[in-house]
């Protein structure tokens, strides 16, 4: 079963269903999940009717995520004649995540419908489709919802509710989520909470987004000064430079990323210039956020200077403020009205992104790809030619820099008139050692010490056991020693492991996508992936509930112990050692 799924070989689970085995027939169910072919429906189809509960259950799991309108009609029906109540919560369950991933919900009044008649994560996936639905859908129900994040009672369930109220006006709003973001309550429903203010914040709001700025917890002052800056509080010198710049904020990032938005008042963009060329803490992330500040205050800081960064060996967050800056500034004259015509603008261009382009760089090889999507064939044909792309690809490795040469394809169709292409995941090319996994036990432990303390997360090796085994392997070697978390956002996950530093790094080698039954909730650990099936040694750790990445995305473990200092980790924090344990 497990070489079938590693193979994604639908035909060979289909006929694993079969079994004479229940263990078998289950597993094969849920091997399917993972696998998510269309051709698998017929069999899984079949297995709603196995004597077994448990291969039932997997059956509607794995239908959920490939059903169409007529598979969805025959569950419905299947789902009345069911009388195992775990099983029917199954058949509710799968969907409503297919109808959800289809974009059936248009309005609150079914999703809350859902919401009532479920239980634990069922209820939080509910609240996760209310808070996506539409602007114009949550303020047709205002009334509704502002009604049901007050009388909501589960934190979880309450924290993903918040993020609905982000476009809703009004002083009922503001007071339900200014009581959220208070100290004493749950870190998970401050930062939904203080996330969502930074819409519209009227004078009450913004005092107390600033008090939030000097929050001990890392993730409550990045979701604030994301909030001030959203808001344009900051931008509009409303807020003194005393109150925002001072010695408490021992932490770099907290202090440039505050420097950086000081350019609403000519006093405060001075002062903030001063203090960022003067300011001597350093370190590749603190450098990185100090740089992208200068560049948001100090127009003085010249292309030359950002030129040479971009093409020196600095640490790779470096080069990407580099490129982000100078991306920004091109992207401006490529629409600034000027007394030369369209193409002449683009002939100007054109040099700046085909040397990034051809920099053998993949994470700016990425990241240019990512500006220029979504752009006109007319500009691309210039911006980014054929040659240029054949050079860029020569530079790549198809599977460790696999994300790029999934975005220099998708830029390529967009220049030629195409279609965007359809990504499948790499061809089998890590197989499972049976050896090795014998001698992994489910729930096996390791350590991961930071400065910040420790954190001990347990692997689920029986439902990903391909995810748990290579994780292992890169312990064992010793490969995350020394690296760093180069993502965090707040009251989502905090990300590291990447090889290059800057979230753009892979191993030469991919996974497959494994999904169990288990849902991504606080503590989840996943595998970051540019698309199915490729998943390599990026690893995450979730703040809080993510249901949108279920089914998704492979949840290979959780956190057992040091959830409080997962909280505390940002950008730049190191994994100083990761190492098994028991």
């Amino acid at each position: 079963m497990l070489e079938a799924q590693d193979h994604r070989d639908a035909e060979a689970l289909c006929t694993l269903l079969k079994d004479t085995s229940a263990t078998i027939r289950s597993a094969a169910a849920l091997a399917l999940a993972s696998v998510q072919d269309s051709l698998s429906a017929p069999c899984l189809l079949e297995a709603l009717g196995d004597p077994t509960a448990e291969v039932r259950m997997n059956a509607v799991f794995a239908l959920g995520f490939i059903a169409n309108d007529g598979i969805v009609d025959r569950m419905a029906e299947r789902s009345d004649q069911e009388r195992d109540s775990t099983v029917h919560r199954a058949y509710m369950s799968a969907m409503f995540v297919n109808l959800q991933r289809r974009g059936g919900f248009k309005d609150a009044t079914a999703i809350l419908q859902h919401m009532g008649r479920s239980h634990g994560h069922e209820r939080i996936r509910a609240a996760d489709a209310l808070r996506r639905l539409s602007p114009t859908a949550l303020l047709k129900d205002s009334t509704l919802v502002l009604q049901t994040v007050a009388s909501e009672k589960d934190t979880a369930v309450k924290a993903m509710l918040l993020r609905a109220l982000m476009h809703l006006p009004g002083k009922a709003r503001d007071s339900l989520l200014l009581d959220a973001g208070e100290r004493t309550r749950p870190l998970h429903l401050r930062v939904s909470a203080i996330s969502a203010l930074g819409f519209k914040p009227g004078a009450r709001v913004r005092d107390s987004l600033l008090a939030w700025v000097d929050d001990p917890v890392p993730a409550v002052r990045t979701a604030a000064i994301d909030a001030l800056h959203n808001g344009g509080v900051l931008s509009a010198g409303n807020a003194p430079w005393s109150m925002l710049v001072d010695e408490r904020w021992p932490d770099p990032m907290t202090r440039y990323r505050i420097q950086g938005l000081m350019a609403g008042t000519r006093e405060g963009r001075a002062k903030a210039i001063i203090a960022l060329r003067t300011d001597t803490t350093r370190g590749p992330y603190a450098e990185a956020e100090r740089v992208k500040a200068l560049t948001m205050v100090d127009d003085g800081y010249r292309d030359a200077a950002l030129e040479e960064l971009l093409y020196s060996d600095v640490h790779p967050a470096i080069r990407q403020v580099a490129f982000g800056a100078l991306a920004d500034r091109n992207q401006w004259l490529m629409v600034m009205p000027r007394a030369i015509s369209y193409d002449m603008q683009m002939e100007q261009a054109a040099p700046f992104w085909q040397r990034v382009f051809g920099s053998g760089d993949p994470g700016l090889i990425c990241a240019a790809a990512e500006r220029l999507a979504g752009g006109q064939a007319r500009e691309l044909r210039v911006l980014f030619p054929a040659k240029v792309e054949q050079q860029a690809r020569t530079a790549l490795h198809p599977l460790r820099e696999l994300e790029a040469v999934q975005l220099l394809d998708d830029l390529a169709a967009a220049r030629d008139g195409k279609a965007r292409p359809t990504h499948r995941g790499p061809a089998f090319n890590h197989p499972i050692d049976p050896v090795r996994l014998r001698a992994l036990k489910q729930g096996q432990r390791y350590r991961i010490t930071t400065g910040k303390g420790g954190v001990v997360i347990a692997t689920d090796v029986d439902e990903c056991p391909g995810s748990s085994l290579a994780f292992d392997s890169l312990v064992t070697a010793g490969y995350y020693n020394g690296k760093a978390f180069h993502r965090m956002v707040p009251n989502f996950v905090v990300q590291g492991g990447c090889p290059r530093g800057d979230g753009y790094g892979g191993m030469p080698w991919t996974l497959r996508t494994e999904i169990g039954r288990k849902p991504f909730t606080t503590g989840s650990v996943g595998l970051a992936s540019a698309g199915r099936d490729t998943e390599s040694c990026q690893f995450f750790i979730a703040h809080s509930a993510t249901p949108h990445l279920d089914g998704r995305y492979t949840r290979f473990g959780e956190v057992v112990s040091g959830m409080d200092v997962v909280w505390q980790l940002q950008v730049g924090d190191v994994m100083e050692k990761v190492e098994r344990i028991d």
